[in-house]
């Protein structure tokens, strides 16, 4: 499905969203544009790509968007989901934990279950890499100086080598991070607090010394922890070490070996190179709009918080997943009151992060390592919009999937008996049907036919449903895996949007009710013949 703009853009451009910031949010709000044949523009102020690790951990939501964009398979080749945490005092080993340690194996309803440690660096490369293959490559050194807007364009005035360009868009998406320059030229506050006595330096370090099976802790309860991470597919160890309120922004290599020293009690790690480091203040900050006109805010521009529990990318790389369908919708001539859900769904979320990484990070300092105490919360699977005006279907209690909740995976088999997952007939640019029983599979295929380009319709079968005459859009549910992962106790139709979440779920579905409700997502479809 392409989604065109057909208006004249003035000027000498004719893209249609320009992404500020190639981070793995921006790049992720790309991929998404790019794949639906938006045309998108990335810049980014710095003069090239990152080679820190910076943030550490995909959660398998984030793992989901990853397997949906297509790249998950190089993710899972560069990262570790088993990487057991060893904890000190001094030089006396006082036991081994896993980071998840209430995660479940994977199964059909959740392929993914564990925290992938993989160096924000590789997740960029990995996405960048995808970018280029749907023909758009990242513009550093290129800033972003000015924007303002009218009821048609947003107005970007970008420097690069010394030479400016204004360029007219209909919609920017602001991820160029915590010191956002687009949340500053629309007029957001960034709202929160910022603790200058809690600091932490954290960066990359080759080292001699430690076994790379671990992830290596020295906790701490005044607030001194080290911590030594092993990063997969390189030979660095990240490193995170509590530091006073006064220390210098940057540390010698001879210093962050005493700092070592000190806080271990050992003699024999030996740092060889100091790769990348930063020092991190205790920030807790969020936006109270996330869209102003034609500019929206994802990722650190909107939000920060503490690293701990992984969460900052990982909501970021899920702001840009919810605002990239929306944006290549409204292109397309969906309603533009599609595009106000971005905020009235990610806004929440946010607040509930921050609360979230400020409890976890206080754990920390206190002498937590992060398998102790953490909840599947931080998994982020159970995150949901329970609130949405995209929701349509009654909330119910007793329900195992709600309207605004994560479409979960599942596994079914095709007329042929080839097996298929769930989320192989969710990924793509479209909206999905799943049709349980018959007046379900009726209205399914009304809706179908009259959003040939942006719907795909499947009839979820029984396992005693007869082979014969079955097509393409027909699953046989034959170990019973999809109506129990949906809890299905009749004839039912769920709608899943674009981004895996179910918009609407309804028993005994009115065909002119579920055309109703996709109008408000979808641009007006070709009539259908009665």
């Amino acid at each position: 499905m392409r989604y065109t703009y057909e208006r004249e853009v003035t000027g000498s451009t004719k893209v249609q969203v320009l992404v500020v910031g190639a981070g793995p949010v921006g790049l992720v709000a790309a991929c998404d544009l790019a794949r639906r044949g938006v045309e998108v523009r990335v810049i980014d102020a710095a003069d090239g790509s990152s080679s820190g690790s910076r943030a550490k951990g995909l959660q398998p939501r984030s793992l989901e968007v990853l397997d949906d964009l297509g790249v998950v398979g190089r993710i899972m080749a560069s990262g570790r989901s088993r990487t057991p945490i060893r904890k000190y005092k001094g030089t006396t080993v006082l036991g081994t934990s896993e980071v998840n340690p209430d995660a479940q194996e994977p199964s059909c309803s959740t392929p993914y279950t564990r925290t992938m440690l993989i160096p924000q660096w590789r997740v960029e490369e990995v996405l960048r890499e995808r970018l280029g293959e749907l023909g758009v490559t990242v513009e550093y050194g290129s800033r972003l100086e000015g924007l303002e807007q009218d009821g048609e364009y947003a107005h970007a005035t970008i420097q690069k080598g010394g030479e400016r360009e204004n360029v007219s868009v209909p919609y920017v998406v602001g991820s160029d991070g915590a010191f956002s320059e687009v949340r500053k030229l629309v007029g957001v506050g960034f709202l929160g607090q910022t603790d200058e006595t809690v600091r932490m330096l954290t960066g990359d370090v080759e080292l001699s010394g430690l076994d790379r099976d671990f992830w290596h802790w020295w906790p701490s309860p005044d607030g001194k922890l080290l911590a030594l991470c092993p990063l997969a597919s390189t030979d660095t160890f990240q490193i995170q070490i509590g530091v006073s309120a006064d220390a210098a922004e940057e540390f010698s290599r001879e210093q962050i070996q005493s700092l070592i020293d000190q806080r271990s009690g050992r003699n024999d790690i030996h740092v060889r190179r100091v790769v990348s480091q930063s020092i991190w203040r205790f920030n807790v900050r969020m936006v109270d709009r996330y869209r102003v006109g034609r500019v929206f805010l994802a990722g650190d521009s909107a939000h920060v918080h503490s690293p701990a529990g992984g969460l900052g990318m990982n909501t970021g790389i899920q702001d840009a997943y919810n605002l990239g369908w929306k944006i290549a919708h409204v292109l397309g001539g969906a309603p533009e009151a599609l595009l106000d859900t971005y905020e009235e769904e990610r806004l929440p979320i946010a607040a509930d992060i921050l609360s979230l990484s400020s409890k976890l990070i206080s754990e920390r300092l206190q002498g937590g390592v992060p398998s102790e105490g953490r909840s599947t919360d931080t998994l982020q699977l159970h995150l949901n919009y329970p609130a949405s005006a995209l929701n349509d279907g009654p909330a119910r209690s007793d329900a195992v999937v709600n309207p605004g909740d994560r479409a979960p995976d599942s596994l079914g088999q095709t007329a042929d008996g080839t097996a298929a997952r769930f989320f192989d007939l969710f990924r793509g640019q479209h909206l999905t049907a799943l049709a349980f029983g018959p007046q379900s599979r009726k209205t399914a295929q009304v809706l179908a036919e009259r959003f040939p380009r942006e719907l795909r319709s499947f009839a979820v079968l029984p396992p005693d449903s007869p082979h014969a005459g079955l097509d393409a859009t027909s699953m046989i549910d034959h170990e019973g895996h999809a109506h129990r992962d949906y809890g299905i106790d009749g004839d039912t139709l769920l709608i899943v949007r674009p981004d895996g979440y179910v918009g609407m779920r309804v028993t005994d579905p009115d065909q002119v009710h579920a055309l109703d409700y996709l109008g408000r997502m979808l641009p007006p479809g070709r009539p259908v013949s009665s």
